[in-house]
């Protein structure tokens, strides 16, 4: 792969609609889940809305596609191979999300066998995609110029890697782990696996809104490039020096495969 072979243009488009299609899916579910939280601990009422509007439901088959598409187009946009590893890594999750989609069609109400693992599963992949995501939003911002993006993105990357172990002791303390194959819910919930759930559940919707953040973020920044290129193409290559940048990302790609 060559420095001159990079189509910088065509990456910044597949890339602003990439993000677009991530915060489709991201920013309703992230104001849904802050909703839902609400209604948790305040007003009741809120909760018996949201389940009767239906929301759930379209947040549920919103999420899947939107973050596969917009998964799809970033691993497209950059021929750079640590960034196609991430992105490939977070499309087969996006994958793996909507074949559970497909399956809960057939168990819509989760009382199926495999409904509790498959629950599990859709959560667990859950923490290792906010990581992927933030990855991948802040390297496209720190590259377009914004300092501060490197630190959010490594603090939101922080917080995933403690919701995940709190999601593990979460899951210890609420599967059945005797009752063999398929995974079971235990049949009594314990008064650490109530508060290892409200721990899990602030930090999701705390990290979900970090990443929802970085990725509108990252489309904004993309937007204002394309409106750059449209008003003077050759005022886009004088930006931050972001060909440089790219061209030594190249460099030490091309070095690590040799």
């Amino acid at each position: 792969m060559q420095e001159e072979a990079v189509d910088f243009p065509k990456a910044y488009r597949w890339s602003r609609l990439g993000f677009f299609l991530m915060a489709l899916g991201l920013v309703p579910t992230c104001i849904l889940e802050v909703a839902v939280l609400v209604g948790r601990f305040s007003e009741p009422r809120l909760l018996r809305w949201i389940a009767r509007s239906g929301l759930l439901e379209i947040t549920d088959t919103l999420v899947p596609w939107a973050t596969l598409a917009g998964a799809t187009l970033l691993w497209t946009a950059w021929e750079l191979p640590s960034w196609r590893r991430r992105a490939g890594l977070l499309m087969t999750m996006c994958l793996v999300d909507v074949a559970c989609w497909f399956v809960a069609l057939g168990d819509p109400n989760g009382m199926g066998e495999h409904a509790f693992f498959r629950n599990q599963l859709g959560a667990a992949l859950g923490w290792a995609q906010f990581a992927l995501i933030a990855s991948l939003s802040g390297d496209v911002l720190v590259h377009l110029g914004v300092e501060q993006a490197e630190e959010s993105s490594k603090s939101t990357r922080s917080l995933a890697a403690t919701g995940a172990v709190v999601w593990m002791l979460l899951f210890v303390e609420t599967t059945d782990l005797q009752a063999g194959w398929p995974l079971q819910r235990a049949p009594a919930i314990t008064l650490h696996a109530r508060l290892l759930w409200l721990a899990n559940t602030v930090i999701h919707t705390i990290c979900l809104i970090q990443v929802s953040a970085l990725v509108v973020a990252a489309f904004r920044r993309l937007n204002d490039v394309g409106r750059l290129e449209d008003e003077d193409p050759k005022a886009l290559r004088e930006m931050d020096d972001f060909d440089d940048y790219v061209g030594a990302a190249l460099k030490d790609d091309r070095r690590s495969e040799s």
